[in-house]
């Protein structure tokens, strides 16, 4: 885990200084270190009801962190197999390939002088595999309060879903889950590497580190060791990006309808296959 801050202008405009403190988790173990609480008065980790964080203590929320969310996964795993049913021969990129005949689009002399009848090249698209390609996911975690717990779950879903789809085509993907946050002069910014490029796709883990108790308790705890933290816990910040990041709003994924749902991650595929949509 690596924690560090620095000043910089304020991103709203405003002409002032701030101070960024961003916190980088590389992997379970660091999300869930996230030391005392120095902002005593501030509990909503502990607090927070069943409603709003689908589990009903911080504990709770630790061990679905450490042991999966298999129900997660599954629903995942479902969204996943219905994209497939659905793309199974588009989700490839193409790339013309020779393909000689008596009759095509240029000449191969070498085989013309060998006396080969078929001495004529037509170029026809070849689909090409995604396998090899690394890919990116960066969620912004960050959601407002009146989001529902249950949306939230969908959303965690969905970008499961299309981490699942991705991976079975060959891609390799990388998924960070942002959280960043602001009040006063503050900024904090806390991610979580939830899976490296190289790892296996663990999709009741990597489902679990999206649920909403992912934010609404262990991030929230890691706010809480802030100890000018308000008591409305800050409003959404600005997360950290780099080129070629494929970044997802967890606010915008909890708005799409279930029926919506497929079409959604069918874009998204298409988007990082490099497909027209």
């Amino acid at each position: 885990m690596a924690r560090y801050a620095v000043r910089c202008p304020d991103p709203g405009g405003r002409g002032r200084q701030v101070k960024r403190t961003t916190i980088e988790c590389d992997g379970l173990a660091a999300f869930l270190s996230p030391g005392p609480r120095m902002a005593l008065e501030r509990d909503s980790s502990e607090s927070g009801t069943l409603e709003f964080t689908g589990t009903r203590s911080y504990a709770e929320a630790v061990q679905i962190m450490r042991d999966g969310w298999p129900a997660g996964a599954e629903q995942a795993r479902a969204l996943s197999a219905q994209l497939a049913a659905e793309t199974a021969d588009s989700l490839t990129c193409e790339r013309p390939a020779p393909v000689w005949d008596v009759a095509g689009d240029d000449a191969d002399v070498a085989r013309f002088l060998e006396g080969e009848p078929e001495n004529m090249v037509a170029w026809m698209p070849e689909p090409v595999p995604a396998a090899g390609r690394v890919v990116r996911i960066v969620l912004a975690g960050w959601v407002a309060w009146s989001v529902g717990e249950s949306d939230l779950q969908r959303a965690a879903v969905m970008m499961a879903a299309a981490a699942d789809a991705l991976e079975a085509r060959g891609v390799r993907v990388e998924i960070v889950v942002a959280y960043a946050g602001a009040w006063g002069s503050t900024m904090l910014e806390i991610r979580h590497r939830l899976k490296a490029a190289e790892e296996p796709l663990d999709l009741p883990r990597v489902v679990a580190g999206m649920h909403p108790s992912a934010f609404r308790r262990v991030a929230f705890r890691w706010m809480e060791t802030m100890p000018d933290l308000p008591a409305w816990y800050g409003a959404g910040g600005t997360i950290t990006t780099a080129e070629g990041d494929v970044v997802l709003d967890i606010m915008k994924l909890s708005a799409i309808k279930p029926e919506a749902r497929v079409a959604w991650l069918k874009q998204q595929a298409e988007a990082v296959l490099g497909i027209p949509a």
